[in-house]
């Protein structure tokens, strides 16, 4: 006798739906209230559901917050992998990847303002840095690190935090350049360092 297949349980639309409509109520409300004054009420009228309905999802506002975040991040560092179908240089998947970590930043802002104030999840700035460590970390798998002069490991890091440095001092400056610009300018740090560069000009 054959042993029944396992198929695995497809995800419930509705379970699917009801929580898009809770994550799109949350990203409403932070443009119209600090992050602290939202209340579990307020996402529940704006996205059309009850209480209970919230807490058959979702233990507490931080905890909505935190889907949201990884929803978005994964979303983010997702569009930029989109380089493993594509025939690239290093150079071209550089530019690739950098275009796309602006230009998505850009059309969160308002997520990205709130997130870097660190008024809503304090630890933001060091979850964020890790998980470009880890999408670079990703990237650099099948290098040979007997030929690189600094471990993988390390210039993931440096990666990792040289982004989210300068997409938050972007957004402090009120994102006066465009996603275009500041590609621009993270393509040339990337391939020449900040002190190369520097050095360069004079």
């Amino acid at each position: 006798m054959t042993a029944p297949s396992s198929v695995p349980k497809r995800p419930d639309p509705r379970v699917a739906r009801t929580r898009k409509m809770l994550k799109d109520a949350l990203l409403v409300l932070l443009n119209e209230k600090p992050y602290d004054r939202i209340t579990i009420v307020d996402v529940t009228e704006r996205a059309s559901v009850n209480r209970k309905t919230f807490y058959l999802h979702y233990e507490t506002k931080d905890h909505l917050l935190q889907s949201v975040t990884d929803e978005i991040l994964g979303e983010l560092f997702g569009r930029a992998d989109a380089t493993q179908r594509l025939e690239l240089s290093i150079d071209e998947m550089q530019s690739y990847i950098a275009g796309r970590i602006f230009a998505y930043v850009k059309k969160h802002r308002t997520f990205f303002e709130v997130m870097f104030e660190r008024k809503a999840m304090t630890d933001f700035v060091q979850y964020m840095k890790r998980y470009f460590a880890r999408f670079y970390e990703e990237k650099f798998a099948n290098l040979d690190e007997s030929k690189l002069p600094v471990q993988k490991d390390v210039i993931a890091s440096y990666m990792g935090s040289a982004y989210v440095g300068v997409i938050h001092g972007w957004l402090n400056d009120g994102m006066r350049q465009s996603p275009e610009e500041m590609t621009r300018q993270m393509i040339l740090l990337n391939l020449q360092g900040p002190i190369q560069t520097v050095k360069n000009s004079q």
